[in-house]
């Protein structure tokens, strides 16, 4: 199951509590029109759609947050924690999450039970302890992480080269056990995929290195709507915010059956939010297994 961009918290009014430069246009930008556009009852019904689906893991894909301040991230691991009653969730964060460097250590460290974060690992770079790796039967998720802080107007996300190195080399790991494999990151993986300036910086030397290993498919977040493509075979989905209320972009979600035995398609169901008959499914996809013949 993958949800993201939630936008779920709350801030007062710009002033003093917001602070000045980023924070302020943020919070001024939340109070204008992204308060209208992410609605809580919205993503109630999606979390509540979610749930009767019974899922084995739900995938959340970053930017819980508007500002990334203290308070936002310690409502958002409340957030978490209801979520999680309904199944495991594995978390990446946004750029919305990470704001500015005072984010890093609340998120790292509020958020570690759903980041997949090794106990020990450190709270003030937020490219170090990536990628991590979720093991399921048969199923490997990889979440990465793009979220770092950049100046105002910019929404950019970076992964390092010494993330895609390990990356390379967890994604060899993979290959050798043959299991089905989903990459999870906040901004689109591939080049050309989004406005340079909400683009992922390396996403061509991601991109290389993903299509050296057996992926199935990436997820991802950022843009608020729903997409797929299909870069040199590698399958790459969008989705919309879980609690977005446009109807351009109404809250959406991804289901995905990932049946073990490799002979066997994976499925994925987009559903969408429709006013007048609640979720539906927008689209379905059935393929097989990167490398299946």
């Amino acid at each position: 199951m993958h949800l993201t961009d939630p936008h779920l918290t709350a801030l007062d009014r710009p002033g003093k509590t917001t602070g000045i430069g980023k924070r302020a246009l943020g919070a001024l930008s939340w109070w204008r029109k992204r308060r209208h556009q992410h609605r809580p009852e919205r993503l109630a019904l999606t979390v509540a759609a979610i749930a009767a689906e019974r899922p084995d893991a739900i995938l959340v894909g970053g930017d819980l947050c508007q500002i990334g301040r203290a308070a936002e991230i310690a409502a958002a691991r409340d957030w978490l924690e209801a979520l999680s009653e309904h199944a495991p969730v594995l978390l990446v964060p946004g750029n919305h999450d990470i704001y500015q460097r005072d984010s890093i250590a609340p998120v790292l460290t509020a958020w570690r039970p759903w980041l997949g974060l090794h106990p020990t690992s450190a709270d003030d770079d937020p490219l170090a302890p990536y990628p991590v790796e979720w093991r399921m039967p048969g199923v490997t998720v990889i979440g990465l992480n793009s979220a770092v802080p950049t100046a105002i107007g910019s929404a950019r996300g970076r992964l390092g080269a010494g993330q895609i190195t390990r990356l390379d080399r967890m994604l060899a790991a993979a290959d050798r056990r043959a299991d089905r494999v989903c990459v999870l990151i906040h901004h689109p993986p591939a080049p050309g995929l989004c406005h340079w300036r909400k683009a992922l910086a390396d996403a061509g030397r991601l991109t290389a290195v993903l299509l050296r290993h057996r992926v199935d498919f990436v997820l991802h977040g950022h843009l608020h709507d729903n997409r797929a493509a299909i870069v040199s075979g590698l399958r790459v989905f969008g989705t919309a915010s879980a609690s977005g209320c446009l109807p351009a972009e109404p809250a959406s979600y991804r289901v995905f059956d990932l049946a073990v035995a490799p002979e066997l398609p994976i499925t994925m169901r987009l559903r969408q939010h429709r006013a007048e008959y609640g979720f539906v499914t927008l689209a379905e996809e059935h393929w097989l297994a990167a490398g299946s013949d």
